[in-house]
């Protein structure tokens, strides 16, 4: 539910509104931050809608809670399977999408707030110690977790990288 609320947040966050059409909402997940194909981003409006996240209101779609409350990390983008059934008739959309070890390492930093050297040699020294056995991008997210990070954003993508699996 909270990854759903960030979902919904972006578009009003990135355009400044208060509110949106459906069609602008749907557009701002598609096709300005490529985040879903149209269909997907239509089911994302029916499920924020279902979950009183948006409401309707004279026509035109607001966010049901303080969207400026809502802290998006540094480069934020859902995980592949934030909705239960993001297919036209229950079946997964098929996503393949690698993540760097640069990608990881920024997500992290922006959330913690720490810098990337500190962050860096923490990732190494933990490399290190497993004797260099485990994915530097798996190892990233046992130092985001020492540092309190939360990686459910991530997490999926990182695992689905380093395992090689397609969704």
């Amino acid at each position: 539910m909270e990854e759903l609320k960030r979902v919904v947040s972006v578009p009003f966050k990135k355009t400044l509104a208060a509110s949106l059409s459906e069609k602008d909402f749907e557009y701002s997940l598609a096709f300005d931050l490529k985040w879903f194909p149209p269909k997907i981003a239509s089911k994302v409006k029916e499920k924020a809608l279902e979950a009183d996240l948006l409401v309707f209101k004279d026509g035109v779609l607001v966010p049901g809670f303080d969207v400026e409350s809502i802290r998006l990390p540094h480069a934020f983008k859902p995980s592949e399977n934030f909705l239960e059934n993001p297919g036209s008739s229950g079946e997964k959309v098929p996503i393949k999408e690698e993540i760097s070890f640069e990608q990881v390492l920024e997500f992290v930093s922006a959330d913690i707030g720490v810098n990337r050297q500190k962050l860096v040699s923490e990732i190494n020294f933990m490399q290190d110690r497993l004797s260099y056995l485990v994915d530097i991008r798996v190892v990233a997210l046992i130092v985001a977790k020492k540092f309190g990070c939360d990686i459910s954003v991530i997490y999926d993508r990182v695992s689905r990288s380093v395992l090689s699996i397609s969704y």
